[in-house]
Formats: C-alpha cells, structure tokens, sequence
C-alpha cells in the first residue's frame, strides 16, 4: 500500500493546470518555441487580457512558462523542452476535435503534414525524416532509446552537420519524442534542432501563413529532401 506521506511528483498540479481550456490552449501555443506578449496570446485563447494574465501567472508560478520582462511589456516562452514534449505526448492521447470549418480542416492537414515541436521537426514530415536516419544506420534504436551512431554520422554528415559541435552538456543529441498526428515517433534532441534549423536555413521548409507552429516544404525543399534523404513528398 502507498505511503500517501512519501514524496513522489505532484502530477495532479500539472494536470489542473492543463486541464483548463485556456491555459492549455496559451501553453500549446507556445510550443514550438515562440515568445508571445500577454495580448497575443489573449487573443489564441479568446479571452481578455486581464483574465490572461491571471492564467499565465500561474504557469509561470508553477514553472511551465517563463518570461521576459521588458520595461512594461512582459514576453512568455515555454520554460523547457520538457514541457514541449509534455504538451505533444498529451495531444497523442486526447481525443481530437473535428474540424468545424473548411479552414479549420485545412489547418489541421497542414500541421499534421509538417509543423514544429519546440524547435524540432514534427508531423509527417518529421516521422519520415526520423525513418531516413534510422534506415541508413545514422540513428539506431537501443534498449534506452534512439542514438546517434556517431561514426556514421560524421561520415555521411546530414545537411552538412557534424555530430561534435551539435552536442550540448546535459541534453541528448538525440531522442524520440511521440507525434500527435502520425501516433509514431519525430526526432527530438539537439541534432534535430540542429537538422530542423538547418532546412530553414536552406529554405527547404518555411512557416506557413496559418499558423506559427505550421511548416511548409519548399519547392526546393522536397527535390533536397529527396536527394539528401530519399523522402517521397508528392
């Protein structure tokens, strides 16, 4: 029988927190990394100003979110990867609302052909991007988890990327993270950072007008994606 005294995580603060529509709809807006004035996200949420900031103060109290205080304007981001992640392993559980528009229903098929996650690559086309690294071994699959075979890696050099400098104390270079739309895992970790980073770099993929977190392939971006990694995107 559990020891109701012994210290074990606080679930249940996250999950009030997250269980609200409008905090969960602020912190999922923010999950691809942006950083957003209290009346933006206001906005998203569809509530006012004054009842937003009183939402993201307890995100920030409950370290969720962070801010940037700048004179009189203050700026929130998500407070860590984790919480990205978090945010993304929720969605692969919760049950999906139908689209209620035609322009609803292009956006959910917009984010769910390729979108960011934090600061990595997600929905389709982040799942095949991850099979392309796992079938030419760059990548393997472990008892712990996926790896970087750092050998190979630095030999083929995806999108000209070496594996040392992509490595940051106390984070992994690579990992899976859980896709809502696919139910399959996208790569997360500073080398998908870095891969991500660099086909936005290249011009291979753009955000997309609908929505921050919506990404776009390029023309460019599905000949270079078909040459450097065989991905069929037509």
């Amino acid at each position: 029988m559990l020891d109701p005294g012994q210290p074990r995580p606080d679930i249940a603060t996250v999950a009030e927190l997250l269980g609200n529509t409008t905090r969960a709809t602020m912190v999922s807006a923010l999950a691809g990394d942006f950083v957003m004035p209290a009346g933006e996200l206001a906005s998203i949420a569809g509530v006012s100003r004054p009842t937003a900031s009183e939402h993201l103060s307890r995100l920030v109290d409950r370290g969720l979110l962070s801010v940037d205080r700048m004179g009189r304007h203050a700026y929130y981001r998500i407070s860590s990867p984790q919480v990205a992640e978090l945010i993304e392993a929720l969605a692969v559980i919760a049950p999906l609302r139908p689209p209620t528009s035609l322009r609803s229903a292009r956006l959910l098929k917009t984010l769910s052909h390729a979108r960011t996650c934090y600061r990595h690559l997600a929905g389709r086309i982040g799942v095949e991007l991850a099979g392309a690294l796992l079938d030419r071994g760059l990548v393997r699959r472990e008892e712990s988890g996926l790896e970087i075979d750092t050998e190979r890696w630095d030999a083929d050099k995806p999108l000209g990327l070496a594996s040392g400098p992509l490595e940051i104390e106390g984070q992994p270079l690579i990992k899976g993270c859980v896709d809502w739309s696919e139910r399959r895992h996208h790569l997360a970790g500073t080398a998908a950072t870095a891969l991500t980073d660099q086909l936005f770099e290249l011009g291979w993929i753009a955000r997309a007008r609908e929505h921050k977190r919506a990404v776009v392939v390029t023309p460019a971006g599905a000949e270079g994606l078909s040459d450097e990694f065989g991905l069929n995107l037509l």
